[in-house]
């Protein structure tokens, strides 16, 4: 697997309303897919989660404007 970006950004934790981190990191595997990993520095249960994307929406999240950082999480 190798690592192809990787994206640290701020958001506002909706159940405290302190500011966290985000980070996601987008990798391609052995066999030409591509996962995201999402982690944040929130304390629940949903702090992670993994994302099998197509090469379409790679590109589209590649590409993303620092307006659209973490619209996965949604």
């Amino acid at each position: 697997m190798q690592l192809l970006a990787s994206r640290t950004y701020p958001f506002i934790d909706s159940d405290s309303l302190e500011e966290r981190q985000a980070r996601d990191s987008f990798f391609r595997t052995d066999n030409g897919a591509f996962v995201l990993h999402l982690s944040s520095s929130h304390t629940s249960n949903d702090g992670d989660r993994l994302l099998w994307l197509s090469g379409r929406s790679a590109l589209i999240w590649i590409n993303n404007s620092t307006e659209d950082f973490g619209a996965e999480w949604e």
